[in-house]
């Protein structure tokens, strides 16, 4: 599909045409958008370039992930529901418009998994949430066995985390009683329970709440695999 050639709409066809060019605008732009917005952040270029290779993991699903593959349709009908929705008013389209004029929550949501990356690289390297390294972060992102549990349930707060096993027990003190009592208490509540989570390296985390913080909720799906929202 050529974005810069003028398309004709046939009524009544308007969502396959709307997922067509959508598909085509994450195709040939969603990387683009994602190296924007994390040149935006204005860091050192070894950063940025960790950031953008984070950010892109969750960006660009293997065909076997399930959860990754579910939130590149998100972002799908994220850009197709506006654009079927103008179809309906109009007899033409020029697909490239739709990226400036159409298409604001998918920005948002680029530059928010460009931010949340940053975050966790930044978190990274000064230590925070067990000092987590490129490597180990790779690791938690493949299938796991011999896992401490099987699967746990995550509530989300506005401001705060709480963790549990499939009894419905809390397991933050439990699984995050490595860290030395000097270092607990530099470390909030949600800080503790990523701390167990990593710990635990569960195969799969209910989240329940997700939507009261869609910060933290992005968070666990680049940190862990497995995610399900509930």
């Amino acid at each position: 599909m050529d974005l810069d050639q003028k398309i004709s709409v046939v009524h009544g066809r308007e969502n396959e045409l709307a997922k067509d060019i959508a598909a085509e605008i994450m195709r040939k732009y969603e990387n683009r958008l994602l190296r924007r917005y994390v040149s935006d952040l204005c860091l050192p270029s070894e950063e940025s370039e960790q950031i953008y290779l984070l950010a892109a993991e969750l960006l660009t699903p293997a065909d076997d992930d399930e959860e990754l593959q579910g939130y590149w349709e998100q972002r799908l009908e994220m850009i197709s529901a506006p654009i079927e929705d103008c179809l309906k008013r109009i007899d033409f389209i020029i697909p490239r418009g739709v990226l400036n004029f159409l298409c604001g929550i998918y920005r948002s949501e680029i530059c928010a998994v460009a931010m949340a990356a940053a975050e966790l690289i930044a978190e990274e390297r000064h230590g925070d949430l067990c000092c987590l390294i490129a490597n180990e972060f790779i690791e938690r992102r493949k299938h796991r066995l011999g896992s401490k549990l099987i699967a746990v349930h995550l509530v989300i707060d506005e401001d705060t985390m709480s963790l549990y096993n499939g009894s419905w027990h809390e397991i933050t003190d439990e699984y995050s009683a490595y860290i030395p009592p000097e270092d607990r208490r530099r470390y909030s509540r949600s800080d503790l329970v990523l701390s167990a989570m990593v710990d635990i390296a569960p195969r799969s985390i209910y989240v329940y709440g997700g939507e009261k913080n869609l910060k933290m909720l992005r968070r666990i799906q680049l940190m862990f695999s497995g995610v399900m929202v509930q």
